[in-house]
């Protein structure tokens, strides 16, 4: 039982004799020396800051919709019949080109009633003037032989005393005659016309049905006008105003030419822009449909006093680096002009080394050269 003891007791001195004696040849070893890390020279593209006036193009592109679009409705009542011709979506028609007509046979006659009523308190009068009012007589009886019951009633004749005047009043002739006018005026209403050139985009009530005063007929819709909504962004529309020249071009690659009517106040938040409205026109040479899709230049006014970058060697919206001493300098610049692909900017005083590409990976040990310095 002793010799177990002694042979355990004298284990455990050996084994803190053995750390005892690890850890204290351990304390004479020295740390090996760190190396220190060779510099690195990394060639960048950069280019000096140089400012010049830029021209202000501005590429941009939207959906074609005719410049007018209205609704006909018919203002009086009776049987709808064509006009010039068919009446079908897709019929274009010229200005002043009857589009439809509305026949109501009852107030057509009621009107020529009125005008042969009206001829009569004509020739009643007549005889009264001549004798009452000689120097108008010649006037009135020209006017009362210019009556036609199938066409509007000519200009009614001056007056040139308060007497004459009063005594057309006692026989009731200007309210006749005025309301003969305003029955006329009612008429033509009957006659529906091209307000322009256009076509018939929608087609609701088929001739040959008997319409209501105020029901929708048709959609026309203008052909020789189109006008572009196009999207520029915020910090570009400086460059735009009215009148100002524009480049249309089709998926075909074909060009024509339009003008910028007006300029949207109202700034989109999802994308930051604002809305330009170009007008074009409908040829042969470049003709056009509703709803084409197309491509848009503006020539803005030329922007002062900058220099050109990628998009892409701007950080934070405003911030360049420059090279100075091999080492890279962070900057803010001022953004004049947005490209898709590039920037207006100055800020900067020129001369300075900037760098015009995407730069990753930047570390302390690394000196920074253009490329054009290999």
């Amino acid at each position: 039982m002793n010799r177990k003891i002694v042979a355990l007791i004298t284990i455990i001195v050996l084994i803190i004799t053995g750390i005892f004696m690890f850890n204290w040849l351990s304390s004479f070893k020295k740390d090996p020396q760190k190396k220190a890390l060779p510099a690195i020279t990394r060639y960048v593209k950069a280019s000096q800051v140089k400012y010049q006036d830029l021209p202000g193009i501005i590429q941009t592109s939207g959906r074609l919709r005719a410049f007018d679009e209205i609704n006909i409705s018919s203002e009086v009542g009776g049987r709808l019949e064509k006009g010039s011709h068919i009446f079908k979506p897709g019929q274009s028609f010229r200005k002043g080109e009857l589009i439809v007509h509305v026949i109501n046979d009852e107030f057509t006659f009621q009107l020529k009633a009125q005008k042969s009523n009206f001829l009569k308190s004509i020739a009643n009068i007549l005889p009264d003037l001549k004798i009452d009012y000689p120097e108008s007589y010649p006037t009135w009886m020209d006017f009362f032989e210019k009556i036609d019951i199938n066409k509007p009633l000519p200009e009614i004749p001056q007056t040139t005393s308060s007497k004459e005047r009063i005594f057309l009043a006692s026989k009731n002739i200007l309210n006749e005659y005025y309301s003969i006018k305003s029955n006329e005026i009612r008429f033509t209403k009957y006659f529906i016309t091209a307000p322009f050139d256009g076509t018939l985009k929608e087609v609701l009530i088929q001739p040959g049905s008997v319409v209501n005063p105020g029901a929708k007929l048709a959609v026309f819709t203008r052909n020789d006008l189109y006008e572009l909504e196009v999207p520029v962004r915020a910090v570009n529309i400086g460059l735009l105003g009215t009148n100002m020249k524009a480049r249309i071009i089709n998926e075909s690659g074909e060009e024509g030419t339009g003008y910028i009517s007006r300029i949207g106040e109202v700034i989109n938040p999802a994308t930051n822009t604002i809305n330009v409205y170009v007008n074009v026109k409908n040829s042969r040479q470049f003709p056009l449909l509703d709803g084409m899709y197309l491509n848009v230049v503006l020539y803005g006014n030329s922007v002062p006093n900058v220099m050109e970058i990628p998009r892409n060697a701007v950080y934070n919206g405003n911030e360049v680096y420059v090279i100075e001493d091999k080492k890279l300098k962070k900057k803010s610049i001022n953004v004049l002009k947005l490209n898709d692909e590039t920037l207006y900017f100055n800020g900067l005083k020129p001369g300075k080394m900037i760098v015009t590409e995407a730069i990753t990976g930047i570390t302390g040990n690394a000196a920074f050269k253009p490329l054009n310095d290999k």
